[in-house]
């Protein structure tokens, strides 16, 4: 039975160590498309910081935003489904992250919103290289914010993440998703919400089975997806528990892991007859 549709995280999958997307692996999905298979790019970025991937890739099958609390058109980004954050639990998770003085950012169309313009949000609007506007509302989003939102994030030093995930996970286990998809990050999305939820949701929308969906990623954020699709890989520069749960081993992102297992696939005849 041929995979109908491609699902893959971004950051440590598809893009190389530079956050660039190869040659082999344009050319490798843009094939994989006119064999009919549907590629779906699972990202927690906003989806304006796709754009410049789905023009590369020319793709047409909706994208999988905020590590799964949206999915969108990829070509005019309106929303096909959601899985907000309640404005309440954002200001209650805004103060959790502000007593531990991390950096947090919330999140509304092609902005996303905090405090001050510090180097942790230059940075990480730099990092995400697309035409997303930073928002900074000179107040404290614990008492500022006002909107339901898809995603928020958290940023400080990898050690700092570390210290601070226990707490968070024992404050709001049961109400908020919590993940890390960079040593710096610190993931928030609502519990309805998550890549594997989004896939389920998006398998029901184009009519295409579990056991006809391929899933590549490499983190903790990709867990779920990973447990869910017909077929999974994880990338060899992966987390070690995604390893021990996807089905498969890829080559790393280094050397164009993806494409070498979506090239293979292709020469055995198990990619086809897509979105």
């Amino acid at each position: 039975m041929p995979y109908r549709l491609i699902v893959m995280d971004m950051d440590g999958t598809l893009l190389d160590p530079s956050s660039r997307l190869t040659a082999r692996t344009t050319a490798a999905l843009r094939a994989a498309g006119e064999k009919g298979a549907g590629v779906v790019l699972a990202s927690g970025r906003m989806p304006c910081a796709l754009r410049q991937f789905v023009q590369a890739l020319n793709l047409t099958a909706p994208l999988i935003a905020y590590n799964g609390a949206l999915i969108a058109d990829p070509r005019t980004e309106e929303t096909l489904a959601s899985f907000p954050i309640g404005a309440a639990l954002g200001r209650e998770i805004a103060a959790a992250c502000e007593a531990m003085r991390l950096h947090i950012q919330a999140y509304e169309g092609d902005a996303f919103w905090c405090e001050t313009a510090n180097t942790f949000a230059r940075d990480y609007q730099a990092f995400l290289n697309c035409p997303v506007r930073l928002e900074a509302v000179g107040e404290k989003l614990s008492r500022w914010l006002s909107f339901d939102t898809p995603k928020m994030l958290a940023i400080d030093t990898p050690e700092r993440v570390q210290a601070a995930l226990p707490a968070l996970r024992e404050q709001f286990a049961g109400r908020v998703k919590i993940a890390t998809s960079n040593p710096r990050f610190i993931e928030f999305v609502s519990p309805a919400a998550g890549k594997a939820a989004s896939l389920e949701r998006l398998s029901e929308i184009l009519s295409i089975p579990r056991e006809e969906i391929a899933a590549f990623g490499d983190g903790l954020n990709d867990l779920d997806m990973i447990e869910w699709a017909g077929t999974s890989w994880c990338m060899e520069n992966g987390a070690e528990e995604v390893k021990a749960r996807a089905d498969r081993i890829a080559p790393s992102n280094a050397e164009d892991g993806v494409a070498q297992v979506v090239e293979e696939l292709m020469r055995r005849g198990e990619i086809g007859g897509g979105a």
